[in-house]
C-alpha cells in the first residue's frame, strides 16, 4: 500500500504542474525564462515565437497531465497486473510531451525562418518616358492652330 501511495502522490504532483504549465502555454501567458519551456533558439530570441510555440506545446503539455492523472487514480488501486496502468499512463505523457515538444520546436523554427525571410520587392509596371520637349513643342503647335 506504501508503493500504491507514494506513486499515485507523485503522478499527482506532476500531473498538476503538467497541466497548469499547459494551461499557461497554451493561453499565452507562460512568459519566457531560462528553467520552463521550449530550450530551442528560434524561442528564446523573439517573445512572439516564444508566445506562439508555445501556444502550440500548451495542449500536449495538458495531455500529458491528464495521462498522468488516470496513471494516478489507478496506481491508488494497483496490484499485480493492474500495475500496468501506470506505467501505460506515464509512458503516453512522455510521449504526449515529445510530440508537443517536437511540434512547438517545429512552430518556432518556421516563424523564425518567416521572420527571417526579406519579402521580394513587388515589380513596378515601368512607367513610360515622357519627351517633355516633344510635349512642349506639341501644345506650342496647338495653341499657334487656334
Amino acid at each position: 500500500m506504501t508503493a500504491n501511495l507514494i506513486v499515485t502522490i507523485l503522478f499527482i504532483i506532476v500531473a498538476v504542474v503538467l497541466i497548469v504549465l499547459g494551461m499557461l502555454a497554451a493561453t499565452g501567458r507562460l512568459k519566457g525564462n531560462s528553467y520552463i519551456g521550449l530550450r530551442v533558439r528560434e524561442v528564446r530570441q523573439e517573445e512572439a515565437v516564444w508566445t506562439q510555440a508555445h501556444k502550440v506545446t500548451g495542449p500536449f503539455s495538458i495531455l500529458a497531465g491528464v495521462a498522468l492523472l488516470f496513471g494516478a487514480a489507478f496506481a491508488w488501486i494497483a496490484s499485480g497486473w493492474l500495475w500496468l496502468a501506470p506505467v501505460v499512463a506515464a509512458v503516453l505523457a512522455i510521449i504526449f510531451l515529445s510530440v508537443g515538444g517536437n511540434m512547438g520546436a517545429r512552430t518556432a523554427a518556421l516563424l523564425d525562418q518567416a521572420q527571417k525571410a526579406e519579402p521580394e520587392p513587388e515589380p513596378q509596371p515601368e512607367s513610360p518616358a515622357v519627351d517633355l520637349d516633344a510635349l512642349r513643342r506639341a501644345a506650342g503647335q496647338s495653341d499657334e492652330r487656334e
